[in-house]
């Protein structure tokens, strides 16, 4: 309990410190715009009286994402995995990953939403495109840059494909895969904000955009923290997700 506590006081000091810093320029000495930004007077009400609305968004935004991510994760990983031992089939699809994974997802919210036939399912859309394209282009990357040491001792020791691929592949590529897991976590989440802001009626994007329409920004400010409480939450859950899937790593 106290190396749990040593190993996190600075994230604990670096809170407290954000905190005051931030009502210093609020309430305290105004510094900033006091009508874009509410000080934790207005904020820490506002918060408590629209939990409920906030959860109910969390519940709709997890709809939403975890489908599309787990979704983006399998077959960016699947086809990364085939396009990374494929040399041949690298080269013709290489500019293709390039030039598709360059336009940004965000674009693609109005031609999803005319072409989808729910806003569900063109959401949905929107963060698996935004998840997939990070997640294809680590796992290629991982698979391509394997040691051939690694290969060459699988064929003297004569293991069959399947077993190279589980026993062999994607263990010596796995932390580079997970580290493009984790950027695709994080854009998805991004995706997942702007996707809500476009037709949705619940969500937590759709909770910050409905009264960023009002002026209220102090409910503005308290759906930033949740949206931020959460994602830490998530990607705390995905981290020690990476330290168990990667026990054999120095680092871990």
């Amino acid at each position: 309990m106290k190396k749990f506590i040593k190993d996190r006081l600075g994230i604990v000091l670096i809170f407290i410190g954000l905190v005051i810093a931030y009502e210093l320029l609020t309430d305290v000495f105004s510094i900033l715009d006091p009508f874009l930004f509410r000080g934790l007077s207005m904020v820490i009400p506002a918060f408590g009286s629209h939990f409920d609305m906030l959860m109910k968004g969390l519940i709709s935004s997890l709809g939403l994402l975890i489908p599309a991510y787990v979704m983006a994760t399998v077959s960016g990983i699947s086809l990364g995995v085939l396009i990374g031992l494929k040399k041949s089939l690298r080269k013709n699809t290489t500019p293709f990953i390039n030039a598709f994974s360059a336009i940004p997802a965000p674009l693609l919210t109005p031609f999803a939403i005319h072409l989808f036939p729910s806003f569900r399912s063109a959401s949905i859309f929107i963060i698996f495109i935004g998840a997939f394209w990070p997640t294809l282009g680590t796992t290629v990357n991982a698979v391509m840059t394997i040691d051939k040491r690694y290969l060459e001792n699988a064929a003297t020791l004569e293991i069959g494909e399947v077993e190279k691929l589980f026993r062999v592949i994607l263990p010596a590529a796995s932390p580079t895969i997970l580290s493009g897991c984790t950027i695709a976590l994080k854009f998805s989440f991004v995706m997942l904000v702007v996707a809500e802001m476009f037709g949705a009626t619940s969500g937590m994007g759709y909770f910050v955009q409905y009264y960023s329409d009002f002026a209220r920004f102090d409910l503005v400010i308290a759906g930033f923290i949740f949206m931020a409480c959460i994602l830490v939450g998530i990607m705390y859950l995905f981290d020690l997700m990476k330290v168990t899937i990667l026990r054999w790593t120095i680092n871990n």
